[in-house]
């Protein structure tokens, strides 16, 4: 059967993804509707009370940015095997594959499918008589832990209202531990299981999970984390001690096991980009044994039964994991290998193969889920979730071959922002192969249009599941339809994450992919170098970081760097909040600390107007400032999405389209015409805006009365279209409908100084945004300067200086605040010269 799917340019008037009206209907409404409530309580809860992005799953409370709790505590989906658990006897691995749990033969090689749930099953461990194997339980929202008899296949399910993970049966089989953030942090509990009662056993702040059972019966050893620090502590229940025995700094993968019958301890931990498996004896921690070599990326090692051997998974070159297996006091590793996937019913074969409008074969985002709502993973690299909307989804190089369980299916498919989202339901019929064929193009063609789409902000590596390359990087954008990626090179305190790779540049076709650096000066604001080939250091300052030589330090440092080796500095993630950052002294506040003297006294700065994490709203109205007191900033655009992380929103979610500039031969095109402000800011929707007398973004017309031209096409409805004169609204025009392209005309009174912009969004955050995967569908055009670049007029230069000098008074007292007692003259020095060159302007 051959199902053809079409959505073209000229079919604007398509009707969007709407909810369905068959076996996916309830699915499909109850994921929206947990995303809209979720929503609803971040902008109850949050301190920034707009922010883009909060929390998908049941909040944290003592957790800072859910987001990386997320990605690094919950459990990971994929194709490949993940969690191993020898059992008791000897002849079989529990481990996790494709969002179940399976039971591998060791002789046979067959693995047998263990659950079949809608949901995510993984991270099993055995009780200690073998007959019950408890295990974590993902809905997509929330997560519960599961109790499963082997023969009977009766559950048990232990499910708060909060975040429930990481079982360990006690060693006689009575209790089971594991953890939970019922009391607003991530802390161990001991129920017992035939009562059903419990007690919590910890309260340490933020983290603590992978609980491991003594054999003695006499304590546990679990994983705490906090802050930058991540331990893993030995719990001795007849001492009534609880005591550090491995210390590291922000090593997400830091799993362990301990030995059947010795106090010897297994964990995986890092050095630089590798993960390697180490033991250490817990009786005189001292001294610890590496196991793996070379380049090694080792997780969740597990001891074989009789202590001999220890079990872990390992990233192959294509992004799957698979099982090893190793002598406990070294051996060469080898694979086990899984000879059959027995599903225990039936299967049927799904291929799909993707187009564009011309018929040619594209790269494509693909997200498919079962009718029972059990996302399918990607068997030829790695599988991703949306933090937004909780949906999971992977990239495909023209065509994908898919064995699936029979059944019915969901299959949406996209290119980028500009693409409308495309949906077919589907039924996989025993040992029969069902054929797709989809045909994306854009609403609005980029490429045609003169134009190049840039994320000037991601990251490549940066401790997630999947590590990634520049060629795994490429193969999303192409899905995507993004030109051009520049991933941060950044730190993990002292380890350099991808270090050695700033400045590499890989081009294929027409994708590149150009590593810059993040210098990450927490509490000062972090920046985000480019053009860059040597990186800055320290990587890392402020208030709240360890301090490793003279605290003394600036983000001046950063852009005197930045102007001597030919590199462009831009502030990033900047206002959380859709508010006007200077409508309040609260949020005022939260402006990075150096954002406002470093865009007074700097000549070149960019400002990173749409961020996945940030508003851009609130940036905007910062950024207007600047503008008005006759600093060109120039708005930049960047997703600080991750290649590497499985929790992660696409890359090209905050993006640029620029119109390149070629005049200077040794300069990136894409970013030299960033850079002379020839673009436009997006979180999906497109927008062109010209004035008749020639001049577009980035140009320089004559004031007085100019008619003007604007272009707006978006795959989701807009409600705002505006125009901007020096950061107020003069005109408001009709909205746009979702893949509708519309043009206006109109007129407009140009003052003698300052500039022109026109900018398109929704007026509230969408709970689902896709194609994209921003709260905000917003775009932007740069600014079109009136007479000169960086004119102003004296009214609009004397307000901004104003509400910019009480920006700077507040950074000043949150810095004293901080620094306490500590002299910090440089800090305080920049203060006073931007406030001076400020006062002047008034």
């Amino acid at each position: 059967m051959l199902v053809i799917i079409k959505t073209t340019s000229e079919q604007s008037s398509m009707r969007p993804h709407t909810p369905y009206t068959n076996s996916f209907e309830k699915l499909a409404w109850r994921k929206l509707t947990t995303a809209f409530v979720a929503l609803l309580i971040m902008l109850t809860i949050s301190t920034m009370a707009s922010a883009q992005w909060v929390n998908h799953y049941p909040k944290v409370d003592d957790f800072g940015h859910q987001l990386y709790l997320e990605q690094h505590e919950l459990p990971i989906h994929t194709f490949g095997i993940t969690d191993p658990a020898p059992s008791p006897d000897g002849k079989t691995v529990a481990i996790a594959s494709k969002g179940w749990i399976w039971l591998l033969n060791l002789e046979s090689g067959v693995a047998k499918r263990f659950t079949d749930s809608g949901a995510v099953d993984s991270r099993p461990r055995w009780s200690p008589n073998g007959k019950r194997l408890t295990f974590v339980r993902d809905f997509g929202d929330d997560t519960a832990v599961v109790i499963k008899e082997l023969d009977s296949g009766k559950e048990t399910v232990i499910n708060s209202t909060a975040i429930d993970i990481d079982p360990e049966f006690s060693a006689d089989g009575r209790y089971l531990y594991y953890s939970s953030g019922i009391s607003g942090s991530l802390n161990l509990y001991q129920r017992e299981i035939a009562s059903a009662t419990q007690q919590e056993i910890s309260n340490l702040k933020q983290v603590e999970r992978n609980v491991r059972r003594l054999a003695s019966g006499q304590g546990i050893v679990y994983l705490h984390g906090d802050g930058a620090h991540r331990v893993l502590r030995h719990r001795d229940f007849l001492a009534g001690s609880d005591e550090i025995i491995k210390a590291q700094t922000l090593t997400y993968h830091l799993s362990s096991d301990v030995h059947p019958t010795r106090d010897l301890l297994v964990y995986s931990a890092p050095i630089d980009n590798d993960y390697h498996l180490w033991t250490m004896d817990m009786s005189d921690q001292r001294v610890s044994k590496r196991l793996t070599t070379g380049t090694s990326f080792a997780l969740t090692p597990a001891f074989s039964a009789d202590g001999n051997q220890i079990y872990y998974v390992q990233l192959s070159d294509n992004r799957q994991f698979q099982l090893m297996r190793m002598g406990t006091y070294g051996s060469k590793p080898e694979e086990v290998q899984v000879t059959t996937w027995d599903y225990k019913a039936p299967s049927g074969q799904l291929n799909i193969s993707i187009f564009d409008g011309q018929q040619s074969p594209v790269a494509a985002r693909l997200s498919i889920v079962s009718a029972d709502g059990h996302p399918v993973s990607n068997p030829k690299g790695a599988t991703f979730v949306d933090p937004q909307t909780g949906r999971t989804y992977f990239y495909v190089d023209k065509s994908i071959s898919l064995t699936l369980p029979t059944g019915e299916y969901e299959v949406l498919a996209a290119r980028g922002p500009l693409t409308n989202l495309v949906s077919r339901t589907l039924k996989v019929k025993k040992s029969k192969t069902e054929q797709l064929k989809i045909e994306l193009a854009p609403i609005w063609d980029s490429s045609r249009a003169g134009y190049y789409s840039a994320d000037f902000h991601g990251h490549l590596n940066g401790d997630g599941h999947q590590r990634a390359t520049h060629e795994d990087a490429l193969l999303q954008m192409q899905g995507e339809d993004l030109n051009m990626l520049s991933p941060m090179s950044w730190n993990r305190w002292e380890r350099l994450i991808d270090s050695d790779i700033v400045g590499k540049r890989t081009t294929q076709d027409a994708y590149t992919v150009v590593q810059g650096q993040e210098v990450r000066s927490h509490f000062h604001g972090h920046i985000g170098l480019l053009n860059v080939t040597e990186p800055f250091t320290p990587w890392f300052f402020g208030p709240n970081n360890p301090t490793l030589g003279d605290p003394d330090l600036t983000n001046a440092d950063v852009f005197a760097y930045a102007n001597k080796v030919g590199a462009f500095a831009t502030y990033v993630h900047s206002v959380g909040d859709d508010e006007d950052p200077f409508s309040t002294e609260g949020n005022i506040n939260g402006i990075p600390l150096e954002l406002v003297s470093d865009g007074v006294l700097e000549p070149k700065m960019g400002l990173e107007l749409v961020c996945a994490w940030t508003s851009p709203l609130g940036t905007s109205e910062l950024w207007y400032r600047l503008l008005n007191i006759g600093q060109p900033v120039i708005a930049m655009s960047g997703t600080d999405t991750w290649v590497d992380f499985h929790r992660t929103p696409a890359v090209g979610t905050g993006r640029a389209y620029v119109r390149p500039l070629n005049e200077n031969s040794d300069a990136d095109p894409i970013l030299a015409g960033a850079l002379a402000g020839r673009s436009f800011l997006s979180t999906g929707p497109m927008i062109a805006f010209s004035l008749d007398n020639g001049a577009k973004p980035g140009d320089v017309s004559d004031s007085g009365k100019q008619n003007y031209t604007l272009s707006l096409a978006s795959t989701v409805a807009l409600e705002k279209v505006e125009i901007v004169v020096n950061g107020k609204v003069v005109q408001t025009l009709a909205s746009i409908k979702s893949g509708e392209t519309k043009n206006y005309q109109g007129q407009v009174e140009l003052p003698e100084g300052g500039w022109i912009a026109a900018r398109a969004y929704a007026s509230e955050q969408r709970a689902d945004s896709w194609p994209s995967m921003h709260a905000r569908p917003f775009a932007h055009s740069s600014p079109i300067w009136i007479k000169q670049i960086g004119s102003t007029t004296t009214a609009d230069k004397a307000k901004a200086a104003g509400e910019l000098i009480r920006a700077i008074d507040a950074a000043e007292i949150r810095a004293k605040k901080a620094y306490g007692e500590k002299p910090m003259p440089r800090l305080y020095q920049r203060f006073d010269e931007a406030r001076k060159a400020l006062l002047n302007m008034q």
